[in-house]
């Protein structure tokens, strides 16, 4: 984004916060300077997000956006109040965006407050307990079984929500472990299942065949069509279910690449997964990062106590 189309676009929001929100002078100030603050913040630390060289709002997300606020609190040490006005004036810009489709969605908007600030940018999400979900009896509702899918597409397929909203239909069994899923207007592609998705799969398409005037795969009870911000709001409620936080596609997916990292997966064969062009931001998502390093040092070092004792 260059300058001119930044400022253009914080015009815009300014002015959406006067004549639409009615906003009075003081909200509005704190909100344009909270998000200046959060762009500053990502231009700053552009290489430690691991952004792209030219990198636009698009790119940013919810890692970008708790490392922000982590920064601010350890750092710039702001208060709760602050931290709050900060959170819904970058809230607030998000959905404005997505209102004038510069967005398809609001990347912040499940994310909340906890109780305690310094678990903010901490891991919230733990892949056991989301391991566990596929050992978990299926509902068998219309909607159980489509939670189930998104399950299996986003998490063990890492594959877009944006792709699964436009899938059109899924053949079972084309192969052994082999499902081909048909695209709207794009085609075919075959993809691996394990032999319990494809149980899934084969009730889900005989519940909806039940269902009259069906055209699509996603579908609610009357056979309308489900948007990807319908099937989020199922992820939603499947996650809430099962006592776990509310986890977004891109989130879910950023967990299974750290599932696959675990089971010995290298770099290369997690960018062919996820289809990234570039593996920088693939490289953030292994949990043996830089502080893993550091306590494995520690702890093998000739100088540790603890070492020495064992010995």
């Amino acid at each position: 984004m260059t300058n001119a189309e930044y400022n253009k676009i914080i015009r815009l929001y300014e002015s959406h916060l006067q004549v639409k929100k009615l906003s009075n002078l003081g909200t509005i100030r704190l909100y344009l300077n909270s998000v200046e603050n959060f762009l500053n913040f990502c231009i700053k630390f552009q290489n430690d997000l691991i952004l792209p060289v030219n990198w636009e709002i698009k790119n940013i997300g919810i890692r970008e956006f708790e490392a922000f606020l982590k920064y601010q609190m350890d750092i710039l040490k702001w208060q709760k109040s602050t931290i709050v006005t900060c959170v819904s004036g970058i809230k607030s810009f998000m959905n404005f965006l997505t209102d004038i489709q510069y967005l398809t969605r609001n990347p912040i908007q499940n994310f909340k407050i906890p109780r305690y600030l310094n678990e903010i940018g901490e891991q919230r999400y733990n892949i056991l307990e989301i391991n566990q979900l596929f050992n978990n009896k299926t509902n068998r509702s219309l909607n159980g079984l489509q939670q189930r899918l998104l399950l299996e597409l986003i998490y063990g397929l890492n594959m877009r929500l944006s792709k699964i909203t436009d899938i059109k239909s899924i053949i079972p069994e084309l192969d052994v472990g082999t499902v081909r899923i048909y695209f709207n207007n794009s085609g075919f592609q075959d993809y691996p299942f394990n032999q319990s998705a494809i149980n899934i799969l084969k009730l889900y398409l005989k519940k909806i065949d039940s269902i009259d005037g069906v055209e699509n795969f996603w579908i609610n009870i009357k056979g309308k069509s489900l948007s990807s911000a319908q099937l989020q709001k199922l992820l939603n409620k499947y996650f809430e279910s099962h006592n776990l936080p509310i986890i977004s596609a891109n989130e879910l997916r950023d967990l299974s690449l750290q599932h696959f990292f675990q089971k010995g997966a290298d770099i290369r064969s997690i960018q062919t997964l996820r289809k990234s062009k570039q593996i920088r931001r693939l490289q953030s998502l292994n949990a043996h990062d830089f502080n893993y390093l550091k306590r494995i040092i520690k702890h093998n070092h000739i100088r540790d106590s603890n070492n020495n004792e064992n010995k």
